[in-house]
This record gives structure tokens, sequence and C-alpha cells, in this order.
């Protein structure tokens, strides 16, 4: 998705990326990290009498680990433009194989290329949607092609 220009991304275009395992560690170095402590993520105990019966990842260490599994291209991607609607919908386990599917949903023209705007879904080992976001990235229009709308 991010690895191409501008104009050689269409609305419609999908892609799964991906397939990171959540790992006790990482919940606890992010715990460290933000200084999120809260027992839901840290205590096993405390966890064991909740609503999941165990441990659960961050949401926030879900979104984060969604940025290092597709491909940026440095030359095409010129800024994070932002992102809406981010919600967890169901929980990340100390085990769970994390995925991020992206799907274009819209783009807008700007000088440089332009945003586009994918619906990020992470997903787990059952194809089980986790986390949801709308985010946009700032593109660059491919180096012919700016030569000529130059």
């Amino acid at each position: 998705m991010y690895d191409r220009y501008y104009d050689q991304v269409e609305v419609g275009d999908t892609a799964i990326y991906g397939g990171v395992q959540v790992s006790e560690e990482y919940i606890n170095r992010f715990a460290d990290l933000t200084g999120d402590h809260h027992p839901l993520h840290v205590d096993p105990e405390f966890a064991a009498r909740s609503r999941y019966g165990q441990r659960i990842a961050h949401g926030f260490l879900v979104l984060s680990l969604s940025a290092g599994m597709f491909p940026m291209d440095p030359a095409a991607v010129v800024a994070f433009y932002g992102m809406d609607g981010v919600r967890f919908v169901k929980p990340t386990f100390i085990g769970d194989t994390l995925r991020v599917r992206l799907t274009v949903t819209d783009k807008t023209d700007k000088t440089v290329g332009g945003v586009v705007q994918t619906a990020l879904e992470m997903v787990n080992q059952r194809d089980d949607v986790v986390a949801v976001a709308t985010m946009r990235i700032l593109v660059a229009r491919s180096p012919a092609r700016a030569e000529v709308v130059a």
C-alpha cells in the first residue's frame, strides 16, 4: 500500500501484512515504556479474576505493532497524516499472532501527491478483528508523473 506512489494506488486495493506474536515481554516492555501498568496488562492474578480470565495486551500496543507490519517506501511516504475511529473490539492475549489488513477507501489530491486513506484492521490468528482505525498517509506522486504535473 505505502510502498507505491500516490498515482499507483487505487481505491479498493487490499493487502494483508505481518505475523507478529504478542509476547509477555512485549506487554511488560510496553508497560514500562508508557507507564501504563494497569493490572489487566501486568498482573496475572488480577487479570485471571477479570472478564478476560487472563492478561490482555494494551490496545495501543496492538495498534503500534501495526506500524511495523506494512511496508513504507521512504521515497513514496511523505508523512503520517492522521488516524480516526480507533476502536479495540476484541482483546489480544499473550501468544496471539497479529496481522494488519489495509484497504484503500479514499484518495485526496494534494500538491505533492495526495492523502491515501485506508481502513486498518488488526486481525489475530483466527482472523478475528481485534482493532480498527481509519489511517491517512500523505504519499508522493511518482517521479515520472510529478514531472508531467509540475
